[in-house]
């Protein structure tokens, strides 16, 4: 691909995270809507993407990687592994509200059935194998708590640090990020860590 092709390709991504961001849906974003953000025909938004239930998954995956959240999960990777798990979930937490009105966008997809529940799927499908592999680490370290296998204890820090327990806690009942996060993180480690730092 070349320079200006990638250049495109990230226009169109960019603009697609705009619409989706702005209606809080995907639902009525349509490519003709996203090519004309974006300046470029439907054709080429589909020479750069399958259909639309690509675009709207890569457009996930690149806003993850222009926001500098996917660096900041590969670096966590490189740490001591329970130090790695927790600054992971710190990178997640932080991430959030950020990410939220285009995750519940694509979230609402998936319920209705909609093209970009295959995003949404994508998306959270990745995040759980990251979760998943940091509770890999850990469990490799000797440091797993007992009664939790890395399948269990993934699925017990991804639900802990889900968007619908930020959105609880954050929106409808007031607590400040930086509140959620400390008291999630602090949770977490003492409940899947043998002996949380």
């Amino acid at each position: 691909m070349t320079i200006s092709g990638a250049e495109t390709r990230s226009r169109i991504l960019e603009a697609a995270w705009e619409l989706v961001g702005e209606r809080g849906s995907t639902n009525g974003v349509t490519v003709a809507e996203i090519a004309a953000a974006a300046g470029v025909s439907r054709q080429l938004v589909y020479f750069h993407f399958e259909n639309r239930a690509g675009l709207l998954a890569a457009m996930a995956r690149h806003h993850d990687v222009a926001s500098g959240f996917a660096e900041r999960v590969a670096a966590c990777g490189e740490l001591p592994p329970a130090k790695g798990l927790e600054e992971l979930v710190r990178a997640w937490l932080g991430y959030i509200p950020e990410i939220l009105p285009v995750a519940r966008a694509l979230e609402a997809a998936e319920i209705s059935g909609e093209e970009g529940g295959a995003a949404w799927r994508d998306r959270m499908g990745s995040l759980w194998k990251v979760f998943r592999d940091a509770v890999g680490r850990v469990e490799k370290d000797g440091q797993l708590a007992e009664g939790w296998t890395v399948r269990t204890a993934a699925d017990w820090v991804w639900a802990r640090s889900h968007l619908d327990t930020w959105q609880h806690l954050v929106v409808e009942c007031g607590w400040s990020s930086e509140d959620y996060e400390e008291q999630t993180v602090r949770s977490i480690l003492a409940e899947v860590l043998s002996s949380p730092g």
